[in-house]
Order: C-alpha cells, then sequence, then structure tokens
C-alpha cells in the first residue's frame, strides 16, 4: 500500500487534464509559430487555453503570460514591477523562495527590502504591512497563502493598503488555486503567479496574470513569443492541461476540510497543530511533534507506506530551519520538529485513518528507540 500525502509539494496529473492533453502529445504535435496547418492548430489550441485561464482567473486573455511554472512567474513580476533602478520594496517575512529570493538579490543590487511581519499564526499583520508602505516604493509582495503552514493571507486588505498609495502589488497564489477561486481583479493585485502542478495539470507551467502587461519585460529573450513577453517555443500540451486542471478545482473543497478535522481528531494526544488560529487550506496540516526530528519520522513514515513532507519541500536540500517557522515566532529546534499533510481531492477516510495509526506506531517506536531529542 502506498498513500500520498504530500499535496502541497506537488499533485498527481488530474484526468481532466490527462484527456485534454493527449492529442498533443501525439498527432497535434505542431509549432504555434508556423503557418501551416500543424502551426495553426497548435495556435488555436494555446489560445482556447489562454481564454480559459483568463475567464477562471477573472482577467483578460491579453492578461495571461504563460511561463514554466510559479517560480519564473514570481521572478518576472518581482524583476519586472520592481525595475532596475535602485529603490525600496515590501515583502513579507514568510514568502515562498520564489518571491524571497529575487528580493534578496535586489537587496544585493542595492534596493531597500522591509519585511514585513506575521503573527503566531503566521498571518500577515495588514496594519503592520500598510505601515511599511511608503508613497514610491516599487513593489509590494504577499503570498495568498503559505506552501509551508496553509495560512490564508489577508490579500485583499494587503493590496488595497499598496494601491491606495500607487504602489503595484505582486501576489504568488500558486498554493492557493489548488483550494479555492482567485481572482486578478477581486484580488486587487497588480499581478498574481499560479503553477499547474500544484493543482491536477503538469509540471512545468503556469502563468503569470498581469494587469498591465506593458509594465513587465521579459526574462527570457528570444523568438518573441508570449506577446514578447516570454520568448520560446510554447508549451502546448502543457497550457491545455493547465486550462483543463484549473476548470477542474473551481468547487468549494468540503471534503479535504472535513477530512483534516478528523485526522487532527485522531493525533490529538500526539500533535500541536501550526497555525491553528488561522484560516488554513482546507487539506493542509502542519503537525509539530517537539523532540521528533521530522527526516526521521518522514523516513518512518515512508516505510509504512505513507508520504508526508518535512517543513517545506521547496528549499532542496536545506538543513536550515524554515525561515516561515521562526518569522511566526517558532524556536529553531520546534521547526525542525514539524511535519506536513496535505491531502488531496481523491484522499480517503479509510487512508486518513490508516496514516494516524501508522503516525502513533511510527512516533512509538522512535522513543522507545531513543530518537527524541530533549525539549
Amino acid at each position: 500500500m502506498s498513500v500520498y500525502l504530500d499535496h502541497a509539494a506537488t499533485t498527481p496529473l488530474g484526468p481532466e487534464a490527462r484527456e485534454a492533453m493527449e492529442p498533443y502529445l501525439s498527432e497535434r504535435f505542431g509549432n504555434a509559430s508556423e503557418p501551416h496547418s500543424y502551426g495553426r492548430a497548435a495556435r488555436a489550441a494555446i489560445d482556447a487555453a489562454r481564454a480559459t485561464l483568463a475567464e477562471l482567473l477573472d482577467a483578460e486573455p491579453g492578461q495571461v503570460v504563460l511561463t514554466s511554472g510559479g517560480s519564473e512567474a514570481d521572478n518576472q513580476a518581482v524583476f519586472g514591477l520592481a525595475g532596475t533602478e535602485q529603490g525600496r520594496i515590501v515583502v513579507s517575512a514568510i514568502e515562498h523562495p520564489a518571491v524571497r529570493e529575487p528580493a534578496r538579490e535586489l537587496e544585493r543590487r542595492g534596493f531597500e527590502v522591509a519585511w514585513a511581519p506575521v503573527d503566531r499564526d503566521g498571518v500577515v499583520d495588514a496594519d503592520a504591512f500598510a505601515e511599511l508602505l511608503r508613497p514610491g516604493d516599487r513593489l509590494a509582495a504577499a503570498m495568498w497563502a503559505n506552501n509551508v503552514t496553509g495560512a490564508v493571507q489577508p490579500v485583499e486588505k494587503l493590496a488595497a493598503a499598496a494601491a491606495e498609495i500607487g504602489v503595484p502589488f505582486h501576489c504568488d497564489a500558486v498554493q492557493a488555486a489548488a483550494s479555492f477561486p482567485v481572482g486578478l481583479r477581486a484580488s486587487g493585485a497588480a499581478s498574481l503567479a499560479l503553477s499547474a502542478h500544484k493543482l491536477g495539470g503538469p509540471k512545468g507551467v503556469g502563468c503569470l496574470v498581469v494587469r498591465e502587461p506593458g509594465r513587465i519585460p521579459p526574462l527570457v529573450f528570444g523568438g518573441g513569443q508570449e506577446r514578447g513577453l516570454r520568448s520560446g517555443t510554447e508549451n502546448i500540451a502543457g497550457a491545455v492541461g493547465f486550462a483543463a486542471a484549473l476548470a477542474a478545482t473551481r468547487a468549494v473543497d468540503d471534503h479535504r476540510a472535513a477530512l483534516r478535522e478528523r485526522l487532527e481528531a485522531a493525533l490529538a494526544g500526539e500533535i500541536t497543530v501550526v497555525s491553528g488560529g488561522a484560516e488554513r487550506l482546507p487539506g493542509h496540516l502542519l503537525a509539530l511533534v517537539p523532540g521528533i526530528r521530522a527526516e526521521l519520522l518522514v523516513l518512518a513514515l515512508d516505510r509504512e507506506g505513507y508520504a508526508v513532507a518535512a517543513g517545506s519541500a521547496c528549499a532542496a536540500g536545506d538543513a536550515e530551519p524554515s525561515h516561515v517557522l521562526t518569522a511566526q515566532g517558532m524556536s529553531a529546534r520546534n521547526a525542525r520538529s514539524v511535519v506536513r499533510i496535505s491531502l488531496g481531492p481523491a484522499t480517503t477516510e479509510a487512508e486518513v485513518d490508516g496514516f494516524a495509526a501508522a503516525f502513533t506506531g511510527c512516533l512509538g517506536r522512535l522513543r522507545e528507540g531513543g530518537l527524541v531529542e530533549a525539549v
């Protein structure tokens, strides 16, 4: 038996995306830049996918820039909106590395970066965020939902505070879009970043949805595809799969929320729920088990057939405690003792119950083996 409970890292390709992509992985292989029938068919497919994405994301087709994923979309927004002349930006302290690292690179280039604080549940303090903003700031950025804790952020308030003084606001919506509708106009953001593989689509494709595309220069130069905003032969199958996957995620997800409550109740005596006082993504549970190294517990659970993550799967090979958790006041020791469990749309009650039993059993064996640190 193998049960996948790491949907915050990536998701299996959904049937809707698979079916939509199949023709473009075989007989419909044309290059959308070519004028012959194969190219015209590819162009029609990518135009239709863009139109679907725009409709679902409360935007116009011309505002959707297809990218290789969320990281590229975040990079293009941060560097593009901030510009090349030194200035000041405001960024939340809990951003994904795809936003955090571009901000740090701008800092190395001479920009001033103000890091907006979060409360003990990992939610950006909207008042503190607004107080940090100054007229003339080049950029403000905060994610819609955190990839480590699952905490949902007050994006509309943050975007409104930035808009009030004319500062463009970028929002990483990669995690949020898998669980509830996100939209450009309703959010008030200048730009949103999404990634297909977080919501049942293929890896290697995402988009930047940008209110004023003319403000965003390209990161990738070449043949001028994507209206000059991202050169390179378009990933037709990826775009088609992305649109189909996003269309399939629009329902409110009460199923995962109920399963998470069931799991938290089953583990109540073993864990502390991190960010439990915040609104969280419905299938997201970050469990603190003081004294247990998360990596050991993850490996023990994997041997039992359950795939979960230690902290964040987005910092490859990083032994440092998560900046997200330390930003909300968690000690470095405890930050190394958290396990992220993220349920999928197809997760069942039986799988949750089996996982709870395996989790308890693995903890007991680690404790019996003396693999527990003093707290």
